[in-house]
């Protein structure tokens, strides 16, 4: 999946489901090796079941985890992710920085924005944090996010999803989302939303972890003792 998000310049949403406990986490955390082998940006945020009304809680704090690890490179890099960052941003700027304060270590003060009504300000919201995540999907270091326990996400982050996955002009991104699949029905809000970006024609795959059979298991005992 991340070969082909490479080649084709433009996002993948890559599923992996399983029940609770499973492996699907440390699964994924196994693609954060090659991914950063090649040049790739690795990160992940976690839906938190105590947290649905909170919007964008774990995307916001994948983002900031993506800031920490920008601010730390040489300082002709960091020049280049500021110019992409503010052309990416414009007058929005600040939207940004108000989620992800580090960012304003990078890119400096910002312009107050308009204030809008609800409904359009949700939308610049959302369209602000695709720019943002624009700048940095780019060939020479493609983007990977990892969204895990994707069965509580509130619905301005699956919205946020959809609506990021249908956009091929947004870069290399590699949309990893693990949930369980027995607490997903075919009404889920993720259920419908993901029958919509099926419709829309983009790159899907997925992965389902069943438990282990009895001779793996014998295996990774027998290794053990």
């Amino acid at each position: 999946s991340f070969r082909r998000t490479v080649a084709d310049r433009a996002p993948t949403l890559l599923l992996v489901s399983g029940e609770p406990g499973v492996g699907k986490s440390s699964l994924v955390a196994e693609v954060h090796k090659p991914i950063v082998a090649s040049n790739g940006y690795f990160i992940g945020g976690k839906f938190d079941q105590l947290k649905r009304n909170v919007p964008f809680a774990s995307l916001i704090a994948a983002l900031r985890d993506l800031v920490r690890q920008v601010l730390t490179e040489p300082d002709n890099q960091l020049r280049q992710h500021r110019i992409r960052i503010q052309q990416a941003l414009g007058p929005v700027g600040q939207l940004v920085v108000d989620a992800i304060p580090e960012l304003e270590k990078l890119i400096g003060p910002q312009q107050p924005v308009p204030e809008l009504p609800p409904l359009e300000s949700q939308n610049r919201f959302r369209q602000a944090f695709r720019a943002f995540l624009a700048a940095f999907a780019q060939p020479e270091h493609p983007l990977c996010l990892f969204l895990d326990d994707l069965q509580w996400a509130d619905s301005a982050t699956l919205a946020w999803i959809e609506a990021t996955i249908l956009d091929r002009s947004l870069g290399p991104l590699l949309l990893i989302c693990a949930y369980r699949d027995n607490e997903v029905s075919e009404a889920h809000p993720f259920a419908l939303a993901l029958e919509r970006m099926r419709r829309g024609d983009v790159a899907i795959d997925s992965v389902f972890l069943a438990p282990l059979q009895l001779a793996t298991t014998r295996l990774i005992v027998a290794d053990t003792l």
